[in-house]
């Protein structure tokens, strides 16, 4: 026993670059013992940085990062979290190393749960602040309106995140679907791509107000705009000219806007409170 003892410490030692027929018997007393299988892969006679790769590319194949649950932009319908799964490779490779001869393992996973789940979007179902303003205008004025309603609408604001109107609607081109219609320049008014869409701003800018949002950045017209009490007002401009808040609620608030009837709505929902 000690003479074989001595040959497997040689063999162990010199293992790089020995005959075929000593690294085959090496693999034997060292490597992974006979019969071990990780799911459906053979794992016998492996060393363990062999282990290790074979582990890594299983894992790669089925771990997953968690999905927090998030809203349909189109239809405003909850879409629900997903749980990740992640993999110890490290516990994997030692569980197939010592692993007893004719073992079946199974490549176990740990589940991730994400940070904002489905259940907290369905505390989301009071409005907290709903503002109107009148719908007037040509319709160039009237589609710009709506484009920039369809951009806000059905956003989703974690606490502590600001909403910057410019960020979010973006430049205001013909290329995407914004017309030509007047527009307040200083003591003036003009024709502009866009014009029209400061009555949106405006709108989500007293809808903050009831909701009782930070307001962030607010500027107001040079001449009274004739939607709204000069004052009450949040104009904007591409690209310096901007109206911000920032959700200082607990938890998440989802901006809503869209077109009713005669009037331009937007209106903030959130947990009820209380």
């Amino acid at each position: 026993m000690r003479r074989l003892g001595a040959i497997l410490l040689i063999i162990s030692t010199l293992s790089v670059g020995v005959p075929t027929v000593f690294r085959t018997v090496h693999r034997r007393f060292v490597g992974v013992r006979h019969g071990v299988f990780l799911e459906e892969r053979a794992m016998e006679y492996y060393y363990e940085n062999e282990v290790r790769v074979i582990v890594e590319q299983l894992v790669r194949a089925v771990q997953r990062a968690p999905l927090d649950a998030r809203i349909d932009r189109e239809t405003g319908e909850i879409i629900p979290h997903e749980n990740g799964l992640y993999f110890d490779i490290d516990e994997i490779v030692k569980q197939v190393i010592s692993a007893p001869a004719h073992t079946r393992l199974a490549l176990t996973g740990i589940e991730i749960v994400p940070f904002l789940r489905t259940e907290h979007l369905l505390e989301l179902d009071t409005i907290l602040g709903d503002f109107s303003t009148p719908l007037m205008g040509s319709p160039a004025r009237v589609e710009n309106i709506r484009l920039s309603l369809a951009a806000i609408n059905n956003i989703l604001l974690l606490p502590g995140e600001v909403f910057s109107f410019n960020e979010i609607v973006g430049e205001r081109t013909p290329e995407k679907g914004y017309r030509s219609a007047p527009i307040i320049l200083g003591e003036t008014v003009a024709p502009g791509v866009g014009g029209g869409i400061c009555q949106t701003s405006t709108t989500l800018y007293n809808a903050v107000r009831e909701a009782g949002l930070e307001v962030v950045e607010r500027r107001i017209h040079s001449i009274a705009p004739s939607y709204i009490k000069h004052g009450l007002d949040a104009t904007v401009a591409w690209p310096h000219t901007d109206f911000k808040f920032r959700n200082s609620k607990d938890t998440p608030v989802i901006v809503k806007g869209e077109i009713q009837k005669w009037r331009v709505r937007v209106w903030i929902v959130g947990k009820k409170e209380g």
